[in-house]
């Protein structure tokens, strides 16, 4: 296991390999957030409402991207981000 490990680690990776792995792996994250952000228009507008008072020509996009990249919080932490309702 030790030496399995240690011959993953061992290969020399491009940095242009590691931003296109990156890039890939993020379109389907964002697709899904995407997603959630289209069934959910809720959390949108609970993080509109509190943005309006600091940024209020752009609350609206703001609030979107912020949805589409904490998906996963807002799914599955529920608690920590109530929706007013």
């Amino acid at each position: 296991m030790k030496q399995w490990v240690r011959r993953i680690l061992g290969h020399k990776v491009s940095v242009e390999t590691m931003i296109e792995t990156a890039m890939w792996l993020a379109v389907p994250y964002l697709v899904i957030g995407m997603t959630v952000a289209f069934f959910h228009p809720e959390h949108i507008r609970a993080i509109e409402t509190q943005l309006q008072v600091q940024l209020p020509a752009g609350a609206n996009l703001i609030a979107l991207g912020e949805t589409i990249v904490l998906w996963p919080v807002l799914l599955f932490a529920p608690a920590l981000c109530p929706v007013p309702g």
